[in-house]
């Protein structure tokens, strides 16, 4: 097993109805399946992105097959997802994975652990989506690499798959695990893209800084919420992680 991920994968605008984005899910898929029912969500003409780490932490993470093979609902690759990779390419640490909400990984068949780990690897590390203007936008889960020495966001998607291998580890796991960019609340825009939607740090509210969007809201938390925006109008809306009696 060699976990060889596409950096990038492109979409179409769409004609036919909307296009939302979401934070990370961590394994609350019924949290997602209110939310969807919250939007009115036409599973025919609408599309469902997110930003990674739809594992973990959350009761039903053992569905995420189900959920990645929805024609409508896609994702790029979380450093959850990436933890399940290196450990089954004998590169991870299983005990560490546990211990970040992985546990329920272990408790599964061998086949069933295959069969997951095959569909994680093919996620992408970064979306790039086209809207009806005509502008395109992107997805990636922590930050595009490169964003703190202004590298556009067509050079970070170079840096995923550089054949330097020095220059390709460090970009992903930039993607997959950096909060330098929030941390340092700067507001720089990044090149060559409309908007950029992250998730991986968790923030009471979405919020902006440049052109860098920061969509996860605490899914894994019981005070916390999964929110989900169209890009098209900004109108956001969410559903929090324990429902009300």
């Amino acid at each position: 097993m060699i976990d060889q991920p596409p950096s990038l994968i492109t979409f179409p605008a769409n004609h036919l109805g909307r296009d939302f984005i979401t934070g990370d899910i961590h394994g609350h898929f019924d949290v997602l399946e209110r939310l969807l029912e919250k939007l009115s969500f036409n599973e025919t003409t609408d599309r469902f992105f997110a930003t990674g780490d739809i594992i973990d932490r959350g009761p039903y993470s053992d569905q995420v097959i189900s959920w990645l093979t929805k024609p409508w609902f896609n994702s790029v690759r979380g450093n959850h997802e990436q933890m399940i990779i290196d450990v089954m390419i004998d590169k991870g640490d299983p005990t560490r994975h546990a211990r970040n909400g992985g546990y329920w990984f272990y408790q599964l068949p061998s086949k069933q652990q295959h069969e997951i780990t095959d569909h994680l690897q093919a996620l992408p590390f970064a979306i790039e989506l086209e809207l009806l203007t005509g502008e395109k936008i992107g997805i990636i889960h922590a930050e595009p690499p490169g964003l703190e020495t202004g590298l556009s966001w067509q050079q970070s998607i170079e840096c995923l798959s550089a054949s330097n291998p020095t220059i390709q580890a460090k970009a992903r796991t930039q993607a997959l695990y950096s909060r330098s960019h929030i941390a340092s609340g700067h507001k720089q825009i990044v090149r060559g893209i409309a908007q950029i939607y992250v998730g991986h740090t968790t923030i009471q509210e979405i919020m902006t800084l440049g052109n860098v969007t920061y969509l996860d809201t605490g899914c894994s938390f019981l005070d916390g919420k999964l929110s989900a925006l169209d890009p098209h109008t900004n109108i956001a809306a969410s559903c929090t992680t324990v429902s009300a009696p």
